[in-house]
C-alpha cells in the first residue's frame, strides 16, 4: 500500500469501540493511557462494568450523541463487522477490525467498504505474531526438503474456534505446504502458537508466547494510529509492522 502522511502524536486523536467485552474494554484502556480520546464503547447489550467509558446501544446513537471518531476498532461477531463497515464507508471513517470467522459473503461487504476507506482486518495485533508469519514465510522458502509442518494452537478453554485465527494465519503464511493444526483449549493460556518443520535428519521449531493480554489492545491501538490518513484500500497487520509502528 502507498504510504501516506501521519500524524501519530496527535493528542486529541478520537477512538471508538465496536464491542465492549474484555478486548473492547483493554483497547479504550490502551488508548487513554496514550491521551487519547475514546468516544465510547458501542455494544448491543450493556457490558456491566465500564468504568469511566460511555457505552451506546449502537453506533447510531454514537454518532448523534458524541460525533463521528477519527477510527473506529471492531471486535464483535462477523455480523457486527459487517454492520460496522458499512457504517464506516457511508461516513468515511477507517476501521480497524480483529473479528475472525467471516465468511465470503461477508469478506466481500468489507472489500466493498474497503474501495471508499482505509480498512485493516487482522486475526491477530500482537507483533511478536506478526513478526512470526514474516519468519514463516521465510523458512517456507529456506526449506525446500519439508517432509511434515506441524502447528500446535493453545488457547485458554473460554475460547470458541478451533483451529483460532491465528493458527489460520501462520497456516497461510506456509502457503501451499501442507501444514497439521492440533488446537489445544487448557485453562487460562492467552495464547501459545509454536510451528515444526520436520526436514531428512532434523527439525526446526519456532514459537510464539502471549503473557499479556495487553500486548493485543496496545497493538490494536498502535494499528489505528498508523491507519489514519491512509487512502482507502485492504490492509493487514504485515502493512502497519512493516510500515512502521505509530
Amino acid at each position: 500500500m502507498d504510504e501516506a502522511p501521519n500524524d501519530s502524536t496527535a493528542p486529541m486523536l478520537k477512538l471508538a469501540i465496536h464491542g465492549a467485552g474484555r478486548m473492547g474494554q483493554g483497547v479504550a484502556t490502551e488508548a487513554t493511557s496514550r491521551g487519547w480520546r475514546v468516544q465510547g464503547l458501542v455494544s448491543r447489550h450493556h457490558p456491566g462494568e465500564l468504568g469511566a467509558f460511555t457505552w451506546y446501544p449502537g453506533l447510531e446513537a454514537l454518532e448523534a450523541s458524541a460525533g463521528l471518531p477519527d477510527v473506529l476498532i471492531d471486535f464483535t461477531l462477523p455480523a457486527g463487522t459487517v454492520a460496522a463497515a458499512r457504517w464506516c464507508a457511508l461516513r468515511q471513517v477507517p476501521l480497524v477490525t480483529g473479528t475472525t470467522g467471516l465468511d465470503q459473503t461477508q469478506q466481500a461487504a468489507l472489500r466493498n467498504a474497503a474501495q471508499v476507506i482505509p480498512l485493516l482486518q487482522a486475526p491477530n495485533f500482537s507483533p511478536g505474531i506478526n513478526a512470526l508469519i514474516t519468519l514463516l514465510e521465510q523458512a517456507r522458502d529456506l526449506l525446500p526438503n519439508v517432509q511434515r509442518i506441524d502447528l500446535l494452537d493453545v488457547h485458554h478453554v473460554h475460547k470458541k474456534d478451533a483451529p483460532s485465527g491465528t493458527a489460520l494465519a501462520l497456516a497461510q503464511a506456509l502457503g501451499p505446504l501442507e501444514v497439521g493444526i492440533e488446537s489445544r483449549r487448557e485453562g487460562e493460556i492467552i495464547g501459545d502458537h509454536s510451528v515444526t518443520f520436520e526436514l531428512p535428519g532434523e527439525s526446526l521449531s519456532l514459537s510464539h508466547h502471549a503473557g499479556d493480554r495487553r500486548v493485543f489492545a496496545l497493538g490494536a491501538v498502535e494499528a489505528a494510529a498508523w491507519l489514519r490518513g491512509r487512502p482507502p484500500g485492504r490492509y493487514t497487520a504485515q502493512d502497519w509492522i512493516r510500515g512502521g509502528k505509530a
